[in-house]
């Protein structure tokens, strides 16, 4: 308990220094990823239109989305770009075939109920969501070409550790194995498991191609990153400077909304001349398979209505 209150103390202590002028923004993305390019974007515009400058942080060096809230709960770190929004509630969103891009999400940011979310992500975290950051939707790969859900049946395919990805992949008829994230080049190479599902982008960083025969793009999955910003430092800022945040991620979105296809056909290209099958689906059938997931999951995170506002929301995308 002593070591948590001296660490505290240490991070109050240095807030007001990080707060005055510099923006540390953390980031999985690396450089040569459309997100990168994005956090650079963001920073072009903040530091072209207000007196901030901006830090980034790629490739986790601040540490994992849990560590990194915790900065910014006490204003060491100001923006997080994540695919975890710090509020289960809000993952929510990310269950299969629910939404479709940015648009549905930036849509159900603007409801009375989520901007209920985002005070609780405020109470909880000392957070708020500023935006999103797009990504590709998620495909699945294996050891073989996947021409149909069929092809799926008794698979094991990794699983992130969230339930809404085990109870998905089971629906299709696969065999959900969940495994931390850093074993599954491993997992893959070694036949522990037989494939795994991720954004294309993630598939060609992590070289999981190498280890694989096919790619279906059945784009089950349709998760942004979310854009956090520490409370504390945004409660702070002039209402100038607030505007210029929000411009600046829209700028940044926009760049990775370009950037993404134009990136994504250049790595299915590098998966093909590495004999890899990239295969297109009917996904009738995997959106059929999942509705129970959705119901299912979707009920019990919003209550019905809410689940039944979302679904209409994802419907008009």
């Amino acid at each position: 308990m002593k070591r948590i209150i001296q660490l505290a103390a240490l991070f109050a202590f240095l807030a007001p220094a990080a707060q005055a002028d510099e923006i540390r923004y953390a980031t999985w993305a690396k450089q040569g990823e459309a997100q990168y390019a994005g956090a650079e974007e963001f920073k072009r515009v903040v530091e072209e239109k207000t007196d901030h400058t901006v830090t980034i942080f790629p490739g986790d060096q601040l540490g994992k989305p849990k560590e990194v809230y915790t900065q910014m709960a006490f204003g060491t770190t100001q923006v997080l770009a994540s695919g975890d929004p710090g509020l289960k509630v809000i993952e929510y969103l990310a269950l299969p075939y629910l939404l479709n891009g940015i648009e549905s999400y930036q849509a159900v940011l603007k409801t009375d109920f989520a901007e209920e979310w985002n005070q609780e992500l405020i109470n909880d975290r000392k957070v708020r969501i500023l935006g999103f950051m797009p990504r590709s939707p998620r495909q699945i790969s294996a050891n073989r070409p996947i021409e149909s859900m069929e092809d799926l049946a008794g698979l094991k395919l990794r699983a992130p550790e969230r339930d809404y990805y085990v109870k998905s992949l089971s629906a299709l008829g696969a065999n959900p194995t969940p495994m931390a994230f850093a074993e599954v080049y491993t997992a893959l190479q070694t036949g522990v498991v037989d494939g795994q599902e991720n954004p294309i982008e993630t598939i060609y960083a992590q070289k999981f191609y190498e280890v694989q025969k096919g790619v279906a793009m059945v784009d089950y999955i349709a998760k942004p990153a979310y854009v956090t910003i520490s409370a504390p430092f945004w409660d702070a800022l002039s209402e100038a400077d607030k505007a210029v945040l929000i411009e600046a991620n829209d700028a940044s979105t926009a760049v990775v909304e370009k950037l993404l296809p134009i990136q994504q056909e250049k790595y299915i290209q590098v998966m093909k001349d590495a004999g890899v099958t990239i295969s297109y689906p009917d996904k009738a059938p995997f959106m059929d398979a999942t509705q129970s997931v959705r119901d299912e999951l979707g009920v019990k995170a919003w209550g019905k209505e809410i689940y039944e506002q979302i679904k209409a929301i994802g419907a008009q995308y």
